[in-house]
């Protein structure tokens, strides 16, 4: 007599594991990285801002003391540092709007639409820190290598691609409302120049790094 072996109902096959779990430690390692750069550029601000102060107390002295040449000089000084002031405090809120963006980042799925403009928000900023804050503009040079790697590999996962005008667009308007936000608190944190001191020419080189405090 031949027995026959019980039903053997077949085992589901094991769904295979969700990207977004390989994804997010790549996600919050850039988070880390762009954080600690965003922080960097934080507290070069703040020194420079202080700087700033002490120039222009010192520019507000000389005109007291009716001496226009040196009032001049420290009102070239202030005019140049704001520059840098400006470009260092727009690419903070840049970063930090970058940062807010990837913390909406849930899978594969976002990641097109999400890191295409960022990638382009981290090169502009890299190339116009390049010769103020070269620390910072190489770390960022850094993230955007690992920012192009989890690019490609959603790409090649999800099939889908980037479109690089919209990229552009909405990296642009990214920048050009960092742009009016560092305006805007410039405006409040920097006090006037004395309307008689004359700023000559504006458009002097890039101070070197050293001389930032």
């Amino acid at each position: 007599m031949k027995f026959r072996l019980p039903f053997r109902q077949e085992k589901p096959e094991p769904q295979p594991r969700r990207r977004s779990y390989v994804l997010s430690p790549r996600i919050n390692d850039i988070l880390i990285q762009l954080r600690v750069q965003a922080e960097k550029l934080k507290r070069t601000y703040q020194r420079l801002l202080a700087r700033d102060r002490e120039l222009f107390e010192a520019c507000v002295g000389a005109e007291q003391e009716l001496d226009r040449d040196r009032a001049t000089i420290y009102a070239n000084e202030i005019a140049q540092l704001r520059k840098m002031s400006r470009t260092i405090l727009k690419s903070q809120i840049s970063l930090e709007k970058v940062i807010l963006r990837l913390e909406t980042i849930k899978d594969f799925g976002d990641v097109m639409n999400v890191l295409g403009p960022a990638t382009k928000i981290v090169k502009q900023i890299q190339g116009e820190l390049s010769g103020i804050v070269p620390e910072v503009a190489h770390n960022l040079g850094v993230i955007d290598e690992m920012l192009e790697s989890v690019i490609v590999e959603a790409g090649s996962f999800t099939g889908a691609t980037t479109t690089v005008m919209v990229a552009d667009s909405e990296a642009r308007k990214i920048l050009e409302e960092a742009a009016e936000i560092a305006a805007q608190r410039m405006s409040k944190q920097f006090p006037e120049l004395p309307e008689r001191v004359d700023l000559g020419s504006q458009e002097t080189s890039k101070a070197p790094t050293s001389d930032i405090p």
